[in-house]
């Protein structure tokens, strides 16, 4: 999602279109935030601090800002050279390691989130703000024990990770059933989802990518990559564009 100086990623590429608009925009005053963490064996670690591995997170239900992780870092940025920064560090302290299938094996999700806040420049009593956020999320693979031949540690945190997106794709499953009125969303049954909750449904929009093989080692992994992002084109049409 960062990628490299000659091939920028889809982080790098989205930063530099809002600070450009941002730059563009000479009526009104903008401030950007970030915080970046992650979510192992179902805790949330702040990345953005020296010691991540000693935090450990909470979220809680805001009036204003909906779902919120209690005590996250919060950094304001200026420019794409900031973040990407705050990125690198980041992705030092993300929990990694070498599976039979990956030597360097991501063993957590990864949540960047960027919030934007604006302001009309007039000096006015009354002065209306405006809010966005954008959340990027670097999903770890589902994972088979039968490719990865994990045991004890790394096969509970593959069964962690494979719970988590199996939550996420019960709640793209209800979302997008349009049978169903009013029908029970369970974002309460990961950490990610919960998280995720103003990302997912309400008026936001959102984009899945999923990432694939040409190797036919890969195929099995490759066909199962492909049947998720496409139960989220189908189902959940109205909400999702892949």
């Amino acid at each position: 999602m960062v990628g490299t100086q000659e091939a920028p990623g889809i982080m790098t590429l989205t930063l530099r279109d809002m600070f450009a608009s941002i730059k563009e925009d000479g009526e009104r005053d903008y401030e950007v935030k970030v915080s970046y963490v992650e979510i192992y064996n179902e805790v949330i670690h702040d990345l953005l601090v020296p010691n991540s591995k000693d935090t450990y997170l909470e979220l809680r239900d805001d009036p204003i800002k909906g779902v919120a992780i209690a005590g996250v870092t919060e950094t304001r940025v200026d420019d794409t050279k900031h973040v990407m920064n705050l990125l690198i560090q980041g992705n030092k302290r993300r929990t990694t390691e070498a599976t039979n299938a990956n030597q360097t094996s991501s063993r957590s999700h990864a949540v960047f989130q960027i919030m934007v806040s604006s302001k009309e420049k007039t000096k006015a009593t009354n002065m209306e703000m405006l809010y966005g956020k954008l959340s990027l999320i670097d999903l770890a693979g589902s994972e088979r024990g039968s490719v990865t031949e994990n045991r004890g540690i790394r096969l509970m945190e593959g069964a962690k990770i494979n719970r988590s997106l199996l939550s996420l794709a019960n709640c793209i499953n209800a979302l997008g059933d349009k049978s169903k009125k009013g029908v029970f969303v369970p974002y309460r049954d990961s950490k990610l989802t919960r998280m995720l909750k103003d990302s997912l449904g309400g008026n936001c929009k959102t984009v899945m990518i999923t990432t694939i093989s040409p190797a036919n080692s890969q195929y099995e992994e490759t066909v199962n990559s492909l049947k998720y992002a496409s139960r989220a084109k189908v189902d959940w049409v109205s909400y999702c564009r892949i």
